[in-house]
């Protein structure tokens, strides 16, 4: 049975997929780093991570000490809905950002 946050991620993966980033969904199994966003990107040089929430939900603390990292290392941490990501992305394209 999918989960209300698959069918996000699909579409999140659609649009990765359709710009031509690079990207990857790590599966942890107990033996990675706790609080790992959900996907890992490669774009244009730059490294995104996507932590995926349905409507109404906020990544935990741990996941939230994941995207600080991330950001202080430089690179761009995401979370939210399918919309919300995908419109994140497109503005850091428009930006030249990525």
């Amino acid at each position: 049975m999918r989960t209300p946050e698959g069918y996000e991620k699909d579409k999140i993966k659609k649009h990765l997929a359709f710009i031509g980033a690079w990207f990857c969904l790590p599966y942890m199994a107990g033996f990675g780093k706790s609080g790992v966003p959900d996907i890992l990107v490669c774009y244009r040089g730059a490294f995104v991570s996507i932590e995926v929430k349905r409507e109404g939900k906020k990544p935990t603390v741990l996941q939230q000490r994941r995207m600080e990292e991330i950001s202080s290392a430089g690179g761009y941490a995401l979370w939210g809905t399918a919309d919300k990501v995908i419109a994140a992305i497109e503005h850091l394209r428009g930006s030249y950002k990525i």
